[in-house]
């Protein structure tokens, strides 16, 4: 789940195998994501996006089976 709300979107990322929750316009980069129910991280700065892809990626190898990309 990708959810685009600072003031909902923890909550509805934590229902999520993963979720990220990101900020708004004008807020600090800093987005926390949720793995299997629980925050795992914050990740921050410019590189959300990409940090982000390669969690999913990790997440989706060790979950079911494969190489991570």
């Amino acid at each position: 789940a990708v959810m685009g709300c600072i003031v909902n979107g923890p909550g509805e990322s934590k229902h999520a195998d993963i979720g990220i929750s990101l900020p708004g316009t004008g807020e600090a980069p800093a987005a926390p994501v949720f793995i299997d129910g629980e925050k795992a991280m914050t990740l921050r700065g410019e590189h959300i996006a990409q940090e982000f892809q390669a969690i999913v990626q990790d997440y989706v190898a060790r979950r079911f089976g494969g190489v991570a990309a």
